[in-house]
């Protein structure tokens, strides 16, 4: 059974992401949870960095600098990444959304808020939008993942499904096993997307030589499905870039951030 860019990337991110080496990060404990973040910039609109699964916060350093330039920025890391503690770990993507709202409102980081979020980090500033509309002015999403994706894995690629939940056993970071399984339950019980502009940036090319071209199309539709959640979206294929979008082209990433904020 061939393999699919972000199962590859996710597992091998997952054994090798134990600490973040990103400059100048600070921690701060909320609701007893040490979380470890960066803070950067100043603006109306404050820029909010989600990574994917496995990654720290070190993945956004090509596009950190240079947006503080731009707005405010905070990016941080969940529980058992880099040095944020596990104690009371999400165990939902209504989890990981929540305590996110909780960062930011402990860190004196106030709204407006432009979301932007890479793989699996997608889900989670998805459902950020649908629980706090009225704190959100856009959402970028970085070849970002889709509610039915882990369903999808399940019941159609149950060899690489059975791949990533076992790397997930395998790592410090066992609550992820839990988010994977109710990722799809847990949106269809979510509020509805706000008419927020959004813009859906996909790789425009295979992260890895497993992927087949079903499981390419696959992955198109599910992006192209993203980029409908809004009528106020944008949809680019970013050519000559893998799964890492914000390292491959962060021009393009931190063009589209300024879009938005230009139009706000």
């Amino acid at each position: 059974m061939k393999g699919f860019n972000f199962v590859a990337v996710v597992i091998c991110s997952i054994m090798f992401a134990n600490c973040s080496s990103l400059q100048n990060t600070t921690q701060q404990t909320v609701n007893g949870r040490i979380v470890e973040h960066v803070v950067k910039g100043n603006g109306k609109v404050s820029i909010v960095l989600e990574t994917g699964m496995g990654p720290t916060i070190d993945t956004w350093r090509n596009i950190l600098d240079t947006l503080s330039t731009v707005s405010k920025v905070y990016a941080y890391n969940r529980p058992g990444y880099g040095t944020s503690s596990l104690h009371n770990p999400p165990f939902t993507v209504t989890d990981v959304a929540k305590q996110l709202h909780d960062n930011l409102k402990s860190s004196n980081i106030p709204p407006p808020y432009l979301l932007v979020g890479h793989s699996a980090g997608g889900l989670y500033i998805n459902m950020f939008a649908r629980l706090f509309p009225d704190e959100v002015a856009g959402v970028i999403f970085l070849d970002a993942s889709h509610p039915q994706q882990f369903e999808y894995f399940k019941n159609e690629q149950q060899l690489l499904y059975n791949t990533l939940t076992l790397s997930i056993k395998k790592s410090t970071r066992k609550y992820e096993l839990d988010i994977v399984k109710n990722t799809l339950s847990d949106f269809e019980k979510a509020p509805p997307f706000p008419k927020v502009p959004i813009s859906v940036l996909t790789a425009g090319k295979k992260s890895s030589f497993l992927e087949s071209n079903e499981m390419r199309q696959q992955w198109l539709i599910f992006q192209k499905e993203l980029s409908q959640l809004s009528p106020k979206s944008n949809h680019i294929i970013v050519e000559g870039s893998g799964h890492y979008i914000h390292q491959n082209r962060p021009d393009v990433v931190i063009e589209e951030i300024k879009r938005i904020l230009d139009n706000k």
